[in-house]
């Protein structure tokens, strides 16, 4: 398999969609959502193709840092690709798709201590995969977030910028945030008790870290949700919450595997 090739061919194709959401942005070209899906599932199959071949062992995985990056970012975009088609997320793109052209980017030119993960059953890969989709929908959820914050803040004081003529009503982004929050939770969950059931000691060698704050992640988006039906949350306070939840779930994942790989 030719990593580079297809590296550099998502590049290419993420650098296209990037300017073309920037043109829709602004307002020089009309929106083809279609042509927008296309291009951007062509990128991410070249993405993930070369993700693939970057991570893939005999019997194993390299989950190391930069891997692991990559992949994350490869699962936001088909995550974000998928959504995008029945909902109104297509401002997203601005950042997902520079976020997935730097991590192929850091997977190309740079190597972290190789982590490989060796899995006996499909137990362990089952974890692997909820766990990162997990993650992959929260970003989402957390870029959702801010883009609500900000359009709370404006319309506040009456300012309306081309952000604010961009977005969906208030109505339409607070019930795609909870959606959003409500999935990544769902899939949280399973992580964590598959986690438990799968791996002999989920508090050994360098998880720990992963666990108690992928744990406190949970807490606090479960404390959203029920604020939400019992006191109304919503609004600003609502992104508040899904961001200091995004924070500590990404602590718990790529913040311990920063220091453990490329700083210790």
């Amino acid at each position: 398999m030719n990593i580079l090739f297809f590296g550099l061919t998502s590049i290419a194709l993420y650098s296209l969609g990037t300017t073309y959401q920037a043109l829709i942005y602004f307002r020089k070209t009309p929106s083809k959502p279609f042509c927008a899906l296309l291009l951007g599932l062509i990128a991410a199959a070249a993405h993930s193709t070369m993700t693939y071949g970057l991570i893939s062992l005999n019997g194993g995985l390299d989950l190391s840092f930069f891997n692991a990056s990559s992949l994350f970012a490869s699962l936001i975009v088909a995550v974000l690709l998928i959504v995008s088609v029945q909902r109104p997320t297509h401002n997203l793109f601005l950042v997902a798709y520079p976020i997935a052209i730097a991590t192929i980017i850091c997977a190309l030119l740079f190597d972290a201590n190789p982590e490989n993960l060796t899995y006996e059953n499909s137990g362990i890969l089952s974890h692997i995969i909820l766990s990162v989709l997990a993650y992959s929908v929260f970003t989402l959820a957390a870029g959702q977030a801010l883009l609500l914050y900000l359009q709370n803040k404006q319309l506040k004081t009456n300012y309306t910028s081309l952000l604010i003529k961009n977005l969906p009503p208030l109505q339409t982004m607070e019930a795609l945030l909870f959606e959003m929050i409500w999935a990544g939770l769902i899939l949280l969950t399973l992580g964590i008790i598959s986690g438990t059931i799968f791996i002999d000691d989920l508090f050994a060698q360098h998880l720990v870290h992963k666990t108690i704050l992928s744990i406190i992640a949970w807490l606090i988006f479960s404390s959203l949700l029920i604020g939400r039906q019992l006191k109304g949350w919503r609004g600003i306070t609502a992104s508040k919450w899904t961001l200091w939840g995004c924070l500590f779930l990404m602590l718990g994942y790529f913040g311990s595997k920063l220091v453990i790989e490329l700083i210790l």
